[in-house]
């Protein structure tokens, strides 16, 4: 489907139902209590996105909290040099506690790469946080150099990528996700959910991102099962956030005639990143009870709606084995 033949007020509507009107002009008037009182004193925490907007606002705050060493995970060294300096003058932290790492998550080979200098560091004998803020959204359909959709390898395969390879070396993992509203129109009869994120046919650009976060929902359910036969992995906790809609520059990638309706959009209903930064980092140190659910808003929240109803479920099961396929053929797990 062209996308110039596309009716700009249908595609606005869709994403103005996906956020919700009253949720989010609630939220963004009752943001999270900062967290404070969490210490990451000598805790190693590694940061996805770290020099900007939301995941930025994370490692701002893991930095004050006492995190060492922390990990910034970005797309280049000016990119990672850049963050390093902007924390340490919003924080006064030390220069040390810094290590930065290079990562592109629309390519295996650098997903595994990245892993593998982390795991191999003399510095980092335990990994206690893994804060994982995938936040990619594209308007056009375009492939990653391994041949998938963009958003879908960004925001899905990659991160279930990331989680697997770290597992032998965390002790603590949060996964960070924002919130999804889906529908099961979306996943017609015969497809699976893996199969219509990457369809082409079916691409609708704020439809894709919202399948890719239920997609990742799946992900760390299948995480959750995995670690659950797994001895060593049964320590690890695995958990989603959804911190509300953000005032960010997610919509990079977006035309210019749409990101003036997008910021009125975020003005009204959005809150900071500082604000949503606050509930990935409070997700991190919930422990075993916010293990498998969903933290919002302060509250931790067992799955409902579609992905806790029976076809849910289903669809959770079909996703996590088609993702472990494709990791699996590729040569990654």
């Amino acid at each position: 489907m062209s996308l110039k033949r596309r009716r700009p007020t249908t595609d606005m509507k869709i994403a103005v139902d996906a956020v919700g009107h009253v949720g989010s002009f609630w939220a963004a008037r009752h943001p999270p209590a900062d967290p404070k009182h969490i210490s990451y004193l000598n805790k190693t925490v590694l940061v996805t996105g770290a020099n900007s907007g939301l995941g930025n606002e994370a490692a701002v705050k893991y930095a004050t909290l006492g995190a060492d060493p922390l990990i910034l995970a970005v797309r280049s060294p000016e990119k990672g040099e850049q963050a390093k300096t902007d924390i340490i003058r919003r924080t006064k932290c030390s220069p040390d506690i810094f290590l930065i790492e290079t990562v592109d998550f629309s390519s295996f080979a650098s997903v595994k790469a990245f892993v593998e200098r982390i795991v191999s560091h003399l510095s980092i004998t335990r990994l206690h946080v893994a804060q994982v803020a995938p936040g990619l959204a594209q308007w056009r359909y375009e492939k990653s150099p391994d041949g998938y959709e963009t958003t879908f390898q960004v925001n899905v395969l990659s991160q279930a990528l990331l989680a697997l390879l770290l597992l032998p070396k965390m002790s603590e993992t949060a996964a960070a996700i924002a919130g999804f509203e889906v529908t099961t129109d979306w996943l017609p009869p015969g497809q699976s959910l893996i199969q219509r994120c990457d369809d082409q046919s079916k691409w609708d650009p704020i439809r894709q991102y919202y399948l890719a976060k239920l997609a990742l929902w799946h992900v760390i359910e299948g995480l959750v099962e995995h670690c659950s036969k797994d001895k060593e992995s049964r320590k690890i906790i695995a958990n989603a956030s959804c911190p509300s809609g953000c005032k960010t520059n997610m919509d990079r990638n977006f035309p210019s005639l749409v990101k003036p309706i997008l910021a009125v959009q975020h003005f009204i209903c959005g809150r900071s990143a500082e604000q949503r930064a606050r509930t990935l980092v409070g997700a991190t140190a919930l422990g075993h009870k916010s293990h498998g659910k969903l933290w919002r808003n302060d509250t931790i929240y067992p799955p409902t709606g579609f992905v806790a109803s029976q076809r849910g479920q289903e669809v959770s099961r079909e996703t996590w084995n088609e993702v472990l396929e494709i990791l699996h053929q590729r040569g990654f797990i």
